[in-house]
């Protein structure tokens, strides 16, 4: 997560610019100053928040549900596979929540001039690619 929050995402984009992680923390110094270290926190921050938030909040709301569904005698008999279905259920809606602010937050930061932030970012991301256009990205 550190090298994500401070912008060493950039150094996969231009290998020959960014030669190592010293290379690119001057070149990054020189070009964008200070603030360029704190590029794409706000994203990082509330999408990891949201993640979480969904994680363990689903987690216990499929947990009860598939053993609901089992009934007593094998949800104690499959307990294991119950939390294991809880868990997966769980990560997927957390994923699907931390998505948008991970997109904003590499385009941030790996386009230059692209958004100053989530603030301008997601909207000028949703205008573009629409609401659900980081699902289908591959670039």
């Amino acid at each position: 997560m550190f090298a994500e929050m401070y912008g060493i995402a950039v150094f996969q984009i231009n290998p020959t610019k960014y030669k190592s992680i010293s290379s690119g923390f001057r070149v990054l110094l020189k070009e964008q100053g200070v603030r360029g270290f704190f590029r794409g926190w706000v994203p990082t921050l509330l999408g990891y928040s949201a993640q979480g938030a969904c994680k363990f909040g689903f987690y216990e709301f499929f947990k009860k549900y598939y053993s609901d569904i089992a009934g007593p005698e094998n949800s104690a008999k499959y307990k294991t596979l119950i939390y294991l279905a809880g868990s997966s259920s769980a990560e997927v809606i957390a994923d699907i929540a931390l998505c948008p602010f991970e997109t904003v937050k590499v385009r941030v930061q790996t386009r230059y001039g692209f958004a100053r932030g989530l603030s301008d970012g997601l909207p000028k991301f949703v205008r573009s690619e629409g609401a659900l256009g980081y699902v289908l990205l591959f670039d």
